[in-house]
């Protein structure tokens, strides 16, 4: 199997399981927010952005750095698995007193202060859990990654509704994930120790002492990654209020959920490759994120514009009539979608070169970006403002990993292959514009074959698209 074959498997077997868990994610998310309304949907979305902002340092970015070296070296993968996860009990007890700490700090009183434990629980046993689960991505064994997301899924979504059918709330739901976390772990290590690993509990210190000094730039990328894409919420609670909270997260989350899972099936299965490539042939590292870039950006700009003109049709059709506040910030978050897409490519594509420390600096300085543009813009505009400084800070973040690669790798033309997906798109906009009053799914057809047909004769696909698809299928 060649690297680009190897590729679209990892690629298939995420696509159909992320398309699974989306689906069933998206309608208990919507029933969450219909359920619980704006201010308790708000105070669901805080819980789950304070708590994961503690979370990394359960981890340190020893995860990410298990995948990349165990990619490299199979013989790895007992040493580093094994002392990964004794490395991170000491780290998360300490976590969770930080999450306590914090919790009595801020003056959180009633239910929030269970809440936030509860999921602070899950986090942390959903980050032991992820150590052994990252072997398995290391090995490029995505389909038993698959199994473990959707069943852990089914767990919290069948549980979560069956909470709220028995007129249960939010702490309940609390409890749900909870159980999952500590399904989380024990469905990991059983697979890991019966298809891949021994345990052993033998601690080597020096080892310790790598994955932390290694692991800390992927580590502290995570970090300021959390503080990207959750200090808008974590703001708005704090200035505004749950029930800003909840309006916000109305439109944000089907976006950020749409456009993350697109971006992580396709950079979980590169990533490994690209690793590897780096070692054995640098100048296919270039190809791999151009074109991966190309078909993303085919991907995520008809779906931004659709989203921008036919908003108002897609948050009436989630929320039944409420959340209409969340039409205009859905509008705008809508062009976070391909640049969020497009810049996970790039962010990979730098981990993969060593250059880690430029990515974490990259998104370091995008995420003070956000959080100053988060200051200014919230007391103003609310959740309007969290929505521009989203996009904004997004646009900066793709920039840096742009000007990096280049600096440090060398030059490849991303946005040149962005160029004629946007054209089409913009065709694909007009046109639904115009006809946005007739049944919504003939809206969305009439818009897929005007899109496709404007790639088409716009040329999108050239010999380098031909020559990948004789890849895919094997032929020379």
């Amino acid at each position: 199997m060649n690297p680009t074959q190897r590729i679209m498997k990892n690629v298939g077997v995420n696509g159909i399981s992320q398309i699974f868990l989306s689906l069933i994610g998206f309608l208990f998310m919507i029933y969450l927010a219909r359920f619980l309304g704006e201010g308790g949907f708000g105070q669901y979305n805080f819980v789950l952005s304070f708590t994961s902002l503690f979370v990394i340092f359960s981890d340190l970015g020893v995860n990410q750095l298990l995948v990349r070296e165990v990619a490299r070296n199979k013989e790895l993968s007992e040493d580093y698995t094994n002392n990964a996860f004794l490395l991170k009990i000491p780290l998360s007890i300490l976590t969770f007193l930080g999450i306590v700490f914090f919790t009595y700090f801020l003056d959180f009183q009633g239910d929030l202060v269970f809440l936030l434990y509860l999921f602070g629980l899950y986090h942390i046993l959903q980050t032991l859990s992820l150590t052994y689960l990252s072997l398995f991505n290391a090995l490029e064994k995505m389909e038993y990654v698959s199994l473990f997301q959707i069943v852990e899924k089914i767990i919290i979504v069948s549980l979560g509704f069956l909470i709220l059918f028995m007129g249960y709330g939010l702490l309940e739901i609390g409890y749900v994930y909870l159980l999952a976390g500590f399904f989380d772990l024990f469905f990991a290590m059983i697979l890991s120790f019966k298809k891949l690993i021994k345990p052993r509990f033998n601690i080597n210190l020096k080892l310790q002492k790598d994955l932390i000094i290694n692991g800390l730039p992927f580590g502290l990328n995570s970090l300021f990654a959390v503080f990207f894409f959750k200090i808008d919420t974590i703001l708005l609670a704090l200035l505004v209020g749950d029930v800003a909270v909840g309006i916000y997260n109305a439109a944000y989350n089907p976006l950020l959920t749409l456009s993350m899972i697109v971006a992580a099936m396709v950079s979980t299965a590169v990533y490994p490759v690209m690793s590897r490539q780096f070692n054995d042939s640098k100048h296919l590292l270039g190809s791999f994120a151009v074109i991966s870039s190309k078909y993303l950006a085919i991907i995520g700009f008809p779906i931004a514009l659709a989203c921008l003109v036919l908003a108002d049709k897609f948050i009436l059709l989630f929320y039944a009539g409420s959340y209409l506040e969340s039409i205009l910030p859905f509008q705008i978050l809508a062009f976070f979608i391909p640049i969020r897409m497009i810049s996970t490519i790039t962010g990979t594509f730098l981990s993969s070169i060593n250059r880690q420390g430029l990515r974490t600096v990259s998104v370091c300085l995008s995420a003070a970006f956000n959080v100053v543009l988060n200051l200014l813009l919230i007391p103003l505009f609310s959740f309007v403002g969290a929505s521009i400084a989203t996009v904004l800070s997004e646009m900066l973040l793709y920039g840096f990993f742009i000007f990096f690669i280049m600096r440090y790798y060398g030059f490849i033309n991303v946005n040149k292959v962005l160029i004629k997906p946007l054209l089409g798109s913009l065709a694909m906009a007009s046109v639904i514009y115009i006809i946005r009053d007739f049944n919504l799914i003939l809206v969305i057809l009439t818009g897929a074959f005007v899109y496709f047909s404007s790639l088409i004769i716009l040329k999108t696909f050239n010999e380098e698209d031909i020559n990948l698809f004789k890849n895919l299928l094997g032929s020379k």
